[in-house]
């Protein structure tokens, strides 16, 4: 992303690609799109279809049905986002994470959203593999949405993992736009139980200055433990994805937080 783009939490919504599987939380993602973009943004909705794995454990579905199944996946996917925005469908033939790849380059995407946990029944669409490939290869950040597994989710609080990175310095930065636009509550976690006393000390003098104000919960347990205990009374949880030189940071456990997490997940770049 330009520089502009990576100081301007607002920017982060302004061009998304989404992808639709046709499950319920592709679904979901165009639905909390919905809610985080602001009303001008540009949404482009991509399904992809993969003429190499048309066979599901029910039979074999033609190319024709699968293409069906796709566009009407990318039609309820726009009945989530109108009126307030007004998506572009695209669908896509191929292997799913290069076409997405290049349907990102194609937007100049500041964001990808996806489903998580997105195993397609109608295979040929997308499969749960996907979300891992593009959450490693995405040039922008990666919302993974997840449908809530209670009747009566938690309030829509957001959740920023802190551990001192520039990572988590924009985590932070996109937290405080959304829940100041969304009127929703912020808190931060600084997770130490995978942290030397050196690095904590490092933390906590960001603390001064960076969290000041802020609600700060410090967690003895690891980052991931810590964030999938939180994901449970969560509306988002926001994480970095770069590793601070020389030390462990919060990029080794984005993945494994974007695909356990109980809510949503937003992994900066």
């Amino acid at each position: 992303m330009r520089s502009t783009e990576a100081t301007n939490p607002v920017a982060i919504f302004d061009r998304v690609v989404c992808a639709i599987d046709g499950t319920p939380a592709s679904i979901e993602a165009a639905r909390l799109l919905g809610r985080l973009m602001p009303a001008l943004g540009r949404v482009t909705l991509c399904s992809v279809v993969n003429p190499y794995t048309l066979v599901s454990e029910g039979g074999i579905f033609t190319e024709r049905a699968v293409t069906q199944n796709a566009e009407e996946a990318l039609q309820r996917a726009e009945a989530e986002l109108l009126p307030r925005l007004t998506p572009v469908a695209h669908l896509r033939r191929g292997t799913p994470v290069p076409e997405l790849l290049h349907e990102l380059r194609q937007e100049h995407a500041t964001l990808l959203a996806l489903g998580g946990h997105g195993h397609s029944r109608a295979a040929g669409i997308m499969t749960g593999s996907v979300a891992s490939g593009l959450l490693h290869q995405a040039p922008c950040p990666v919302l993974v949405a997840r449908v809530p597994a209670r009747a009566d989710p938690p309030p829509d609080d957001v959740v920023v993992a802190f551990d001192g990175s520039a990572g988590a310095a924009r985590a932070l930065a996109v937290g405080r736009e959304l829940a100041e636009r969304l009127l929703v509550g912020l808190r931060v976690v600084v997770a130490t139980g995978d942290r030397h006393r050196s690095e904590l000390e490092t933390v906590r003098d960001e603390r001064g200055t960076q969290l000041a104000g802020l609600t700060v919960t410090e967690d003895p347990r690891t980052a991931v433990e810590a964030l999938l205990d939180a994901s449970a009374s969560a509306g988002l949880i926001i994480i970095g994805s770069r590793r601070l030189q020389g030390l462990p940071s919060l990029g080794s456990v984005s993945e494994r937080v974007a695909h356990r997490a109980l809510c949503s997940v937003l992994v900066m770049r």
